[in-house]
């Protein structure tokens, strides 16, 4: 069974269990470590948000690091499976909400939710940065809501009003952009 590795924080070094198939392409460790010591000081008392979650590394890396709490949204079966025994075996599941649905649905249907950070990391061959950031910071941000988004580094550059891109990291085909809202 692979696995990945808690970068940082009180659970660092432990491992996140992923499944043996090859269905979901994580954070690579070097962006995630980045990522990271960009917003470890602003973690404490968050309310964190992970669509298409997968292995849930970012969200679980963020509660490693202070945040309070995290929803995580992933619609694969076999991934929340594996999301739900990681938060178990980690201690954090009081820390945790698992949501087994699309992010399109999560987006479409809550209202009333706020977020300090969200992380955003879809798969890289659909269009959903363009059809749901839009929408995610109309219905989840306050000022000053971090929003990091990963894509593919081949392609099209977005541009968002209301977002200030405060760092990026790039490493292989990942290309991970920190942005602020600045509403």
């Amino acid at each position: 069974m692979p696995s990945l590795r808690i970068i940082s924080g009180e659970l660092g070094g432990r491992p996140i269990k992923t499944p043996a198939k090859k269905i979901l392409k994580p954070t690579p460790s070097r962006v995630r470590e980045q990522l990271f010591s960009w917003i470890r000081p602003n973690l404490a008392d968050t309310q964190c948000l992970d669509l298409f979650a997968g292995s849930g590394a970012l969200g679980i890396e963020a509660l490693s690091n202070g945040a309070d709490n995290c929803i995580f949204v992933e619609q694969n079966q076999e991934l929340n499976f594996y999301l739900k025994n990681n938060c178990a075996d980690l201690g954090i599941t009081d820390k945790s909400e698992i949501l087994r649905q699309s992010a399109e649905n999560f987006v479409r249907r809550v209202k009333d939710k706020k977020f300090d950070i969200i992380f955003f990391d879809p798969p890289f061959n659909k269009e959903y940065v363009s059809i749901l950031i839009p929408k995610i910071i109309d219905r989840f941000t306050k000022k000053d809501t971090l929003i990091y988004i990963e894509n593919r580094t081949s392609d099209e550059k977005h541009n968002f009003d209301a977002l200030e891109l405060i760092k990026e990291t790039v490493s292989g085909e990942s290309n991970g952009k920190l942005y602020r809202v600045s509403l």
